[in-house]
């Protein structure tokens, strides 16, 4: 039996799947022509899709850090896992500026563009509320 949709919560790993849902829609979209043409693949398309890229690697690293608030350097611990969320939020203003720039330089349809920003947005969200969980549970 499922849970009612109002009823359920973030999981903890939704953060990783819905940044590799966004890095899979990122190269989709740039990868296809009508949107992108292919003489401007090198010059913003690349860097719009490493950008998405390096959002999921770094919150995968982020991920990959445990705190363990027993051991004496859970600290040193803490600031590098809060390092990579804050890496991942400037990745994500860096990408979303690049879209923007894309956006007008290519006319891509509005609703795939508003679709792709709020992959982003709710990368960003997500990361931002885990980022604030942490410090509640290290401060």
């Amino acid at each position: 039996m499922s849970v009612p949709k109002s009823k359920r919560g973030t999981s903890k790993l939704e953060v990783i799947t819905k940044a590799n849902e966004l890095a899979t829609h990122t190269i989709t979209i740039c990868g296809n022509e009508k949107n992108f043409p292919k003489r401007y693949r090198w010059c913003i398309t690349a860097k719009i899709v490493d950008a998405a890229i390096e959002i999921s690697r770094l919150i995968n690293m982020a991920n990959s850090v445990y705190v363990n608030t027993e051991s004496q350097h859970w600290k040193n611990d803490w600031e590098l896992r809060r390092g990579y969320q804050v890496q991942a939020l400037a990745q994500i203003s860096s990408l979303l500026t690049m879209m923007d720039i894309a956006y007008r330089t290519f006319s891509i349809e509005g609703s795939k563009m508003d679709y792709w920003i709020g992959l982003v947005i709710n990368v960003q969200n997500l990361i931002r509320n885990w980022k604030r969980s942490d410090e509640n549970r290290y401060t």
